[in-house]
């Protein structure tokens, strides 16, 4: 791989996790498809990066010409093959020639493209790509860089994408650079109180934006997030290893999807209930689901007291909760706590349960009476925590 090609991959693979993103796939005859796919969900997104020079013509208008047809023009190309392609598998090879990645169904299927153009010095406007063989969305090195850096959840990501064609479809965008749009974007979410046709600025949205104080405060609201991301992380590299049982390694990986998908918004919330469970020594806690959500979590600090029997008690308490809340159909477990050598510990069970019989419901009660747990539920939504109220993680303190 280039370095920028390399520098994309690594950016996308902090924000979609390893087995989402996936560098340099193989397309026909075992030929590169594009430079990163992402797989998540129904979910496609295709992403071509050029990193080319500008030439030593003297003419202003060659230059740009010359580096838009290999910069840009020969992204989308290749884009357009790779999506075509796409259309006649199943499977996607990826680069070790062994490993094979099952695409969704191709009727679910929702396709970005992103051609990114690296070498311009940001002395060409890049065009945006839209056509009758579907959009194309070109970033610099600048764009790409801040959009997956703020965007850093696949769920945000998309939802940007999406929201950017939906909205160019039928307006026409007059910004020098991407990152004004983004900045639009941000503070708007591209919906006006007047009808809108054309949006036209002179540049530096972006920059005045992260300068202001709105911007301070999403960093500072958003702080609470940032146990959610750790303990992904921190669940993927120490749960999913050589002792893992293809199962395990399965059931894992189906939690792990879901909760990645949470947005930052939520992120933030789930990061808050949490750290109220932790503070207030709950026992157990159930998190309502969000609207239209068919999982939801069930949060169980682990404490000296708990801990011999820790992966069984969490596993009983999820089955209970999916008892207590018929409309969902997955249940995630999240223990969290201290081992004692100030070191962090993170227990997580995924049950999927679509229907639940009679002998379930049964059991399920029986759990609860004779455990005790969740016997009297006080269930809680995700909003009801404040920001105001986190002073950090205290999941080392003994």
């Amino acid at each position: 791989m280039t370095p920028s090609e390399k520098y994309v991959a690594n950016l996308c693979k902090k924000s979609f996790l390893p087995f989402w993103s996936f560098p340099n796939p193989l397309g026909k005859k075992d030929k590169e498809l594009c430079d990163v796919l992402v797989v998540c969900g129904n979910t496609i997104i295709l992403i071509s990066v050029k990193d080319i020079q500008v030439s030593n013509h003297k003419d202003k208008s060659v230059q740009n010409t010359r580096w838009i047809k290999k910069a840009v023009d020969d992204s989308i190309q290749q884009l357009y093959g790779a999506e075509r392609f796409l259309k006649n598998i199943k499977e996607i090879k990826l680069k070790n020639r062994i490993t094979k990645v099952k695409l969704p169904d191709k009727k679910l299927q929702t396709i970005y493209r992103i051609a990114i153009a690296f070498g311009s010095d940001y002395d060409f406007p890049l065009p945006m790509g839209i056509n009758k063989r579907g959009f194309i969305h070109v970033f610099d090195e600048k764009s790409t860089a801040t959009i997956i850096s703020e965007l850093d959840t696949i769920t945000d990501f998309t939802r940007y994408l999406e929201v950017k064609e939906s909205f160019l479809s039928s307006n026409h965008m007059l910004l020098p650079e991407e990152t004004d749009f983004f900045a639009l974007y941000i503070q708007t979410g591209l919906e006006f109180d007047y009808p809108v046709d054309a949006v036209a600025g002179s540049g530096g949205l972006w920059e005045s934006y992260i300068k202001s104080e709105d911007y301070s405060d999403w960093r500072k609201r958003i702080i609470p997030s940032f146990i959610w991301d750790y303990m992904i992380t921190q669940i993927h590299e120490y749960h999913i290893n050589k002792t893992t049982n293809s199962q395990q390694i399965q059931d894992l990986e189906n939690a792990i999807r879901i909760i990645n998908q949470e947005d930052r918004i939520h992120r933030t919330e789930l990061g808050l209930a949490l750290d109220n469970a932790i503070k207030k020594k709950s026992i157990g806690r159930m998190l309502l689901p969000q609207p239209g959500a068919k999982h939801m979590y069930v949060f169980m600090p682990l404490t000296q007291k708990n801990w011999e029997g820790k992966e069984k008690e969490l596993e009983l308490r999820c089955i209970v909760a999916r008892y207590l809340n018929p409309s969902v159909e997955t249940i995630i477990g999240i223990g969290i706590g201290s081992n004692g050598k100030d070191e962090s510990v993170y227990d997580i069970c995924y049950h999927y349960i679509p229907e639940i019989t009679d002998e379930f419901i049964k059991n399920a009660k029986e759990i609860q009476q004779k455990l005790g747990y969740f016997k009297n539920p006080t269930q809680s939504h995700n909003s009801e925590y404040s920001v105001e109220n986190f002073n950090g993680f205290g999941i080392n303190n003994p």
